[in-house]
């Protein structure tokens, strides 16, 4: 489902006014994990039964968030840095979704968002997301780590709208017919 500009900004809004550290690495990966899917719908060509609503290719228990990230990567849809960033990211999610007491200053988790600031921060796209988004210093971490989450919803979203619906491989497409 395309996203209008008011809706991403919507979302951003939400996604600012989260303060605590799971809430917002949890809400931001599934953001993320939205995009990468309707990525991965317009590069795919469309499923042939209609009787399922569900895709089983890029939806359901087989293809999971890690799978979509890796998906887009071996398709060549997103770039080396990019995909690091967003293993960084599930790496992350995966902490705070199955850790009952998070402490995100203490190993490994420190590690994973000094990696995962340290593959992002140098991006222009970094820079234009804060200065859209962030007026001002960050005052906390997690004001950072939701410009972080922010830039690379902002690339994914960048590469949903500029991807052209498959079409198939001509070439072969008329191999495998004859």
């Amino acid at each position: 489902m395309p996203t209008t500009a008011s809706e991403f900004d919507d979302f951003a809004e939400v996604l600012r006014v989260e303060r605590k550290v799971r809430p917002l690495f949890i809400v931001g990966a599934s953001k993320v994990d939205d995009l990468l899917l309707q990525i991965l719908r317009v590069h795919h060509l469309p499923k042939r039964s209609a009787g399922k609503n569900e895709d089983e290719l890029l939806e359901g228990d087989k293809c999971t968030f890690s799978m979509r990230i890796k998906m887009c990567h071996r398709l060549g849809i997103i770039d080396e840095t990019l995909y690091l960033s967003l293993e960084r990211l599930k790496s992350i999610r995966n902490k705070c979704a199955h850790t009952v007491a998070l402490d995100h200053a203490a190993s490994p988790l420190r590690e994973h968002f000094s990696e995962f600031r340290r593959s992002l921060a140098g991006r222009a796209s970094y820079r234009l997301t804060k200065k859209r988004y962030f007026e001002y210093e960050f005052a906390n971490p997690i004001e950072e780590w939701q410009c972080l989450l922010l830039t690379i919803c902002v690339l994914l979203e960048a590469v949903r709208v500029n991807m052209v619906p498959t079409k198939g491989n001509t070439k072969t497409l008329k191999i495998s017919a004859r």
